[in-house]
């Protein structure tokens, strides 16, 4: 990619760049940010990955950057990291919206979570947080997690004969009141006050605001209340029964696990980072492993054996997942049969991923360097045999939901999204490949051995929510195909790099990109040569498939409709809130 280096240097003589692996980082000044994004964009990186923001008190900049992956055949493997450096007390640059319309929702997390202001973004409002959040963005490094510990121990009475030491400074300590703002929050205080007056508002008036366009349209609030796929709010704008607008509000499961990974060292954060997507659990985690491996230099070290297990994992998680969707898909377009079904089934996979990871739901299997534990004797035959059994009830499927006639009225031409709209708005995943394109991160940028491995990618041209649908059957189907030739190809060895005392990355940066069972997953992790890393940004498929996609495809269906295109994206609130 030479002659991109070569036009953004044209551009401006300021700007700074560097590779690592398939990477090419270029910074460039503010100023120039808009003009270089440009170039890039037209240079074939079509297709929004994230944004990031990292903190640098010591040199008091933010440098804030934007991958760029591509689904033009010659750069799939690549990923272009555009930035700039701004300063910490007015940290603004130019949105980049218009180049990438997808980028609109990540620019967003990172004026909330950082305070990174983008000019000419059109809604610069909370995402995740509480809106009536007052202290500094979690993501700096001046906010500190640790201080509410001693606080909230004082006021509960909690008395620890050994308690962990957090070294807080004394400007960092909360105060009482600060405690009970946590306990008490003002928008409890405010929502309580204002039951009795029927002027006010207190389920968001803004966002009924935005969706109620004239005196005809009502708004409501239309959503999922569940502890575990977690809380969702569509805020509708409806004219009798057709949608005309639509406002996703998520949030409301935020768990900071960017800001967890920055207490806790590389092995340390292996549990807790399988938790936003639990039915995905090797999923959500296996390109953490890979960027931290590419840090700690293991990369090229992995045992033949760890890396087909890790196939084996993932794969179980990928069917595991795609049931649990197909079953609640199932509840959504009233057919009960479905659910019951696909709940059933899953156990065969789930009893042959706990024979191989110990545990049920999260199996913290992958650990820098290979795995935890080997297979248990017998384990192949046994793999076999479920795998047939499976698809034979894999194809029952076909005829009793995906043929029938109701499951059909209610999906096709439901939520359509065209070709042009997936790839610009950063669509990953099914909802990617229904629309006609084929992409896949295990074909795109093979990692671990799926590159010895033969399977196709099952892609739908149409777009809607039955092609949708269809793509998430069928990858079961080449799911098995993948644990089937792993499992043959399993030989005696090793399972993990040996590795002694902490683990400590070297300085500098890696970016892994995988395919989980929602769509691309991607970890950015910046490392200052300590054992902890310095930065961890996550970047999961749900986040990128809902907010931008659901505002597109939703307005002009009717309210019956919503919860069928919603689950058609296979969103997953605990993954999209992080």
């Amino acid at each position: 990619m030479n002659d991109l280096i070569e036009s953004v240097e044209n551009i401006s003589k300021e700007v700074q760049h560097s590779s690592f692996g398939n990477r090419l980082k270029i910074l460039v000044p503010v100023d120039k940010i808009s003009e270089v994004a440009r170039v890039v964009n037209n240079y074939g990186f079509d297709h929004i990955e994230s944004v990031c923001g990292t903190d640098y008190p010591e040199t008091e900049n933010i440098e804030v950057t934007y991958f760029i992956g591509s689904l033009k055949d010659k750069f799939r493997n690549n990923v272009v990291i555009l930035g700039s450096r701004v300063s910490r007390d007015n940290p603004t640059l130019p949105s980049l919206i218009n180049i990438w319309p997808g980028s609109n929702f990540h620019e967003r997390e990172q004026w909330e979570m950082l305070g990174v202001k983008f000019e000419g973004h059109p809604r610069l409002e909370r995402l995740l947080l509480p809106d009536d959040w007052d202290d500094i963005p979690p993501l700096r490094k001046d906010f500190n997690i640790k201080k509410w510990g001693l606080i909230e121990r004082d006021a509960s009475q909690m008395i620890l004969e050994k308690p962990v030491q957090h070294y807080i400074s004394q400007t960092s300590s909360p105060s009482k009141e600060d405690f009970e703002k946590v306990r008490n929050p003002k928008s409890i205080q405010t929502f309580q006050s204002a039951l009795s007056n029927p002027e006010v508002d207190v389920l968001g008036k803004s966002l009924f605001d935005i969706v109620q366009k004239d005196d005809k349209t009502l708004a409501i609030s239309f959503g999922i209340q569940h502890p575990g796929s977690g809380h969702l709010r569509l805020v509708l704008g409806l004219d009798g029964d057709i949608v005309k607008e639509v406002e996703p509000d998520i949030g409301y499961v935020h768990r900071g696990e960017e800001k967890m990974c920055e207490y806790k060292n590389y092995l340390q954060n292996i549990p807790h980072l399988e938790r936003p997507a639990i039915h995905d659990s090797a999923g959500v985690l296996f390109p953490y492993i890979l960027a931290a491996e590419e840090l700690l230099d293991l990369t090229d070290k992995i045992p033949e054996r760890a890396q087909y297990l890790r196939i084996i994992m993932a794969e179980f998680n990928r069917i595991l997942s795609h049931q649990y969707w197909l079953g609640i898909q199932g509840i959504f377009t009233g057919h009960s049969t479905m659910f019951m079904w696909a709940m059933g089934d899953r156990e065969l996979i789930m009893d042959a991923a706990q024979q191989l990871g110990g545990a049920r739901v999260t199996f913290s299997y992958f650990v820098p360097g290979g795995v935890r534990n080997d297979s248990p004797p017998g384990f192949e035959e046994y793999v076999r045999k479920v795998c047939d059994k499976f698809e034979k009830r894999l194809d029952q499927y076909k005829k009793m939901y995906f043929e029938n006639p109701i499951f059909l009225t209610r999906t096709k031409d439901v939520g359509t999204l065209s070709n042009q709209d997936a790839i610009s708005l950063g669509a990953v995943g099914p909802t990617l490949r229904a629309s006609n394109v084929k992409s896949d991160i295990r074909k795109d940028e093979s990692y671990s051995l799926y590159d010895t491995l033969d399977f196709d990618i099952p892609i739908h041209k149409e777009g809607d929510s039955y092609a949708r649908c269809l793509v998430s059957y069928l990858e079961m189907y080449e799911s098995l195909k993948i644990i089937r030739q792993s499992i043959d190809k399993l030989k005696p060895g090793p399972l993990r790099v040996a590795a002694r005392g902490r683990l400590r990355g070297k300085e500098g940066e890696a970016y892994a990109r995988t395919e989980a069972a929602h769509g691309s997953m991607s970890y950015y992790m910046v490392s200052d040569g300590k054992d902890k890393p310095y930065r961890v940004r996550i970047n999961t498929p749900s986040f990128r498939n809902l907010l931008p996609i659901i505002k597109k495809i939703l307005p002009g269906h009717k309210v019956a409709d919503v919860p069928v295109i919603h689950w058609s994206l296979n969103y997953w609130a605990v993954e999209a809130d992080r």
